[in-house]
């Protein structure tokens, strides 16, 4: 009389459990291996035609793209901007949103960071950017959406709508589209150490920031 009820336990038990392995693979291979495909290595050399012809206007420079769309670039401000504070003398770190022509997937927030940037008040408000996006599913590429966002951040939509028009603003995508098609980023954070090294996150941090640093300082990556 008991055999059914036992059978029955067993099977649900044995379809959560094949349910929770497929589930923690698909994290792990899909999502926390997002960047180490074939299109995305964990560290790039890239050739020195490449590095001549780099958009990259700036030398010694340790360049993070980002997406406010990204959830690992939200995690990771804490960890980068004390990198910064260990950063030489004579370096420097910058930062740019992802972009492309089309102005979709993570790019989407592309004219929000620049416009903000160009406003000079862009590092204050990343964060509520981030949550906004990441944690309140709110998209802010929606100009509706956005509109309410800068209301709610004290940021004046006159003052905004004219910095997005200026010549500034359009230069600054036209440079993040460029070095992001120029480097063929495919993930974000993706960090580009001297123009020459592309690499992504294949260690915690300090230990990450130890192996960007030296890329920066020896030219040389740090064995694992």
């Amino acid at each position: 009389m008991f055999k059914k009820p036992f059978y029955l336990f067993a099977y649900t038990l044995l379809v959560i459990i094949i349910s929770s392995l497929i589930t923690t693979a698909y994290f792990h291979y899909f999502v926390l291996n997002q960047n180490a495909g074939p299109e995305q290595q964990a560290l790039t050399m890239v050739s020195e035609s490449d590095v001549k012809t780099s958009p990259i206007n700036t030398d010694n420079t340790i360049v993070e793209i980002f997406s406010y769309g990204c959830h690992y670039c939200a995690l990771n401000e804490e960890n980068v901007a004390k990198m910064e504070a260990r950063m030489p003398a004579g370096t420097q770190l910058v930062r740019v949103h992802i972009a492309n022509l089309n102005n979709d997937g993570l790019a989407s927030f592309a004219p929000l960071f620049a416009t903000l940037t160009v406003m000079g008040i862009e590092p204050q408000h990343r964060e509520s950017a981030y949550d906004a996006i990441i944690k309140g599913k709110i998209d802010l590429s929606n100009p509706v959406n956005r509109d309410k966002w800068l209301t709610k951040n004290g940021i004046d939509l006159a003052a905004y709508n004219k910095a997005s028009q200026t010549p500034q603003v359009a230069e600054l995508l036209d440079y993040m589209t460029k070095v992001s098609g120029h480097y063929k980023i495919k993930a974000t954070p993706t960090f580009i150490v001297n123009k020459k090294w592309m690499a992504v996150q294949d260690r915690d941090f300090p230990e990450f920031a130890d192996h960007l640093l030296s890329l920066l300082q020896h030219d040389k990556p740090l064995e694992q």
